[in-house]
């Protein structure tokens, strides 16, 4: 349901690539952005470009329904699924700097009230972070929307229930081999379940307080702003007969705030890009509001895959057509949402639409490459 993809034209069939929309030299970015709404048929879209130690460009086009929607704006909010690893590896970042915990910190070395499965004893934060940990992945419909049948007596504030949820996890034998990859949202329920414990305090407060507002995300909140603001960008998750995204009623496809670690975050486009300009700075030595030691070591690889993709801790390391990038996506199937860094040009694009079908995929790696000519 959180899902990762990979914006490497390798994974679109021919048709697909063929079918992209080219980024013409003297073309503003303004105009191949909305080319790229009507090209699609994107109920909305957001992108921001950065270059060095600025963003150069933030554009919104579109409307928040398909159908009797309202204008989006520049402070319109949208949601960004697994993107919102990167900031919980972020927020690590600032525990790891104070000697609260540290890469290797392992899973006993937390839980002393658990009865963890010895497959799980050694496990340690990277793990988590690089999804080797062995857990079960909690991506599919049935392990989110209907967690409470799966977990007994999942109760409580969102501190309690993320330990349950980690004690019922931790206490069964591991569902994968631990060392490999599977792409897995309860390490990072699980992750934010060890900050509580070693805080005392909720996750949520905890990214408002160490990563929010450093960098003044004055838009940045978790779950669906549209809950409280109507103008707010609605869910798309189906087209009608004419390629029209069908707007999700309000009520549908609402997971548990447990989920929140795992992608559940919402801002506007200008402050996601401000959140990825750290790493570009970082990435370039530039100062940042951060220990950028430890931001650096977000993106070392963790796993190589048999694709050639390498897994880092919150991010991806995507080669596309022979370049390196750093990046993620998200989707929960109603929107999509994807950061990207082409380290040797220090450029760099956040892109957000309001839609989670592949159609919405194909566009968001049209964009992606022609923007940051890969």
């Amino acid at each position: 349901m959180v899902l990762s993809c990979k914006y490497e034209q390798n994974s679109l069939d021919t048709n697909e690539v063929n079918n992209f929309i080219e980024y013409k030299a003297g073309q503003s970015v303004d105009d191949f952005v909305s080319q790229l709404k009507d090209h699609y048929k994107l109920p909305g879209v957001a992108t921001a470009f950065i270059e060095n130690d600025s963003i150069t460009h933030i554009i919104v086009k579109g409307e928040n329904k398909s159908f009797n929607g309202s204008t989006l704006s520049i402070d319109s909010k949208f949601q960004i699924g697994s993107c919102g690893k990167a900031f919980t590896a972020l927020l690590i970042t600032t525990f790891i700097e104070e000697g609260i915990i540290s890469w290797n910190t392992k899973l006993s070395d937390v839980y002393h009230d658990i009865n963890i499965h010895k497959g799980y004893k050694k496990v340690t934060l990277k793990q988590l972070l690089s999804h080797t940990s062995g857990l079960r992945e909690y991506s599919s419909d049935e392990e989110v929307f209907n967690i409470k049948g799966l977990i007994p007596h999942l109760e409580g504030d969102i501190i309690e229930k993320r330990e349950i949820f980690t004690k019922w996890n931790l206490e069964q034998k591991p569902v994968f081999t631990v060392g490999e990859y599977h792409y897995s949202n309860a390490g990072y329920i699980i992750i934010a379940s060890m900050l509580e414990k070693l805080s005392g305090r909720s996750y949520e407060s905890l990214m408002k307080e160490r990563v929010f507002k450093p960098l003044d995300l004055h838009t940045a909140e978790f779950g669906y702003p549209f809950f409280n603001d109507h103008s707010q960008p609605h869910r798309h998750m189906f087209r009608d007969e004419n390629d029209r995204g069908i707007t999700l009623k309000d009520n549908e496809r609402i997971p548990d705030q447990i989920f929140h670690p795992a992608g559940f975050i919402s801002l506007s486009i200008e402050d996601f890009a401000t959140f990825v300009l750290v790493s570009v700075k970082a990435l370039q030595g530039k100062e940042t509001p951060f220990d950028n030691k430890l931001i650096l070591e977000l993106f070392k690889p963790a796993i190589k895959l048999e694709n050639g993709y390498e897994i880092a801790l919150g991010w991806q390391i995507i080669t596309v057509n022979g370049t390196q990038t750093y990046g993620h996506t998200g989707s929960d199937q109603t929107i999509r949402a994807a950061m990207s860094i082409n380290p040797k040009t220090n450029q760099a694009v956040v892109f957000a639409t309001n839609i989670g079908d592949p159609t919405s995929e194909i566009a968001l790696v049209n964009l992606i490459t022609e923007l940051l000519d890969l």
